[in-house]
């Protein structure tokens, strides 16, 4: 039995879909009652296509506690979209909707529906026997470019890469959407491109954002890494993990999609409920202070030099490290890490690979989350970016929007 039958041994829920045969990629959709998903079709639908063909498979999923209201017009919505497929059909594309109605309560949520979507996409991969396909997430209320669906096929097609990012920006600039809204999404943005900034200004091998609607995976490494996990928040984020540590992870700048820059609640955490907390604080924002970015690069600096150095020196480069990194590095046992890592590997070059393996995303957030506020106080976003700006040669209006329109050059 292959890795793909043990998987789908323990996943056995099964949509029956009716996909043609020789799609080269599939998008997947969760939709909860929102409209907006007629604009992104659209927008799917002016994808340019070749020789490609691809699917589209639109999850329309609430959980059985759900809202008799919201049950009723998530049905309409779900018919909706099927007389709306049967009267645009588009040459390259099909599209499919899925009912995935009355979910358990425990699990229903964003990532059981991205997960059931992506499930049917593996298995249908897997029955065509082209398991080197990729499987791309979008959201419902995302606009995409004209190269989407050709940008991404090609991609997976000339590379070995088991999962990318693309390049992602929010739709501020559109009409009809209040002023206080358009601050809001652009400090977000902000933050999260500063984030991802920081990280790069620290040397950290994996600085890649990771939002739902802007990533693809190849379908044979979706299933080796396990699937989708059922989080009701932050599913795309824990998943990505699991293909950057594979080392074949990327991103693809030139493919580029627009989420909408809503409020929402439907998430724990996530895009709609920071934008509604910025925008009820008054466009203000803290986030993790730029200090505690430039102490993690003076330690992640000297790391290779630590390649086959007994505890002694290691302990004595731990010495030198800001009082809320030795704080940290003490906490998770780092000294002891570094010491295995090191009696298991033959060259210094493996040896800072899995060094960032274990320090991975994960732990630079645990890192952050351990030292504010005891080490460092949080700082407003513009000052955070001004900060940054300084150290990597940004210059720009001077306004949020002047800084999100520069970083997102980078």
């Amino acid at each position: 039995m292959d890795h793909f039958e043990r998987y789908f041994q323990r996943n056995k829920t099964e949509y029956p879909l009716s996909f043609p045969d020789g799609l080269d990629m599939i998008v997947i959709v969760p939709v909860l009652d929102d409209r907006e998903i007629f604009q992104t079709l659209e927008s799917l639908c002016c994808c340019r296509v070749a020789d490609e063909k691809a699917g589209v498979l639109v999850v329309v999923n609430h959980s059985e506690v759900a809202e008799t209201a919201l049950k009723e017009r998530n049905r309409a919505l779900a018919y909706e979209l099927k007389q709306w497929i049967a009267r645009h059909p588009v040459y390259g594309i099909r599209i499919e909707v899925i009912e995935a109605f009355d979910l358990p309560a425990k699990s229903a949520g964003v990532g059981l529906a991205r997960k059931i979507a992506m499930d049917e996409a593996a298995r249908y991969f897997y029955r065509q026997g082209r398991t080197d396909c990729p499987i791309a997430s979008l959201d419902a209320d995302t606009l995409v470019v004209p190269e989407y669906l050709t940008g991404i096929i090609r991609k997976f097609r000339d590379s070995r890469v088991a999962g990318l990012t693309l390049a992602y920006a929010h739709r501020y600039k559109e009409d009809g959407y209040p002023e206080i809204l358009r601050q809001a999404i652009v400090r977000y943005e902000l933050y999260l491109r500063y984030y991802q900034q920081a990280l790069v200004f620290c040397g950290h091998p994996y600085a890649f954002t990771c939002i739902g609607s802007a990533f693809a995976v190849r379908a044979a490494d979706y299933v080796l890494q396990g699937g989708m996990n059922k989080r009701q928040a932050g599913e795309d984020f824990y998943f990505i993990q699991k293909l950057i540590s594979t080392g074949r992870f990327a991103h693809l700048p030139e493919v580029c999609v627009y989420p909408s820059p809503r409020f929402s609640e439907r998430t724990p955490f996530g895009t709609g409920r920071a934008v509604r907390a910025i925008a009820d604080n008054g466009g203000r924002y803290p986030v993790y202070h730029f200090e505690a970015f430039r102490a993690l690069k003076f330690f992640f600096d000297g790391i290779a030099l630590l390649y086959k150095k007994d505890n002694d020196r290691i302990h004595a480069y731990f010495r030198k490290q800001a009082v809320g990194v030795r704080a940290f590095l003490s906490d998770t046992d780092m000294e002891g890490c570094l010491a295995e890592i090191n009696a298991n590997c033959a060259s210094e070059k493996q040896f800072v690979k899995r060094f960032f393996d274990n320090f991975n995303a994960f732990r630079v957030l645990k890192y952050l989350n351990f030292v504010h506020p005891d080490y460092y106080p949080e700082m407003e976003i513009m000052e955070a970016v001004q900060a940054l700006a300084s150290e990597i040669g940004l210059s720009c209006s001077g306004t949020p929007a002047g800084y999100l329109e520069e970083l997102r050059k980078r």
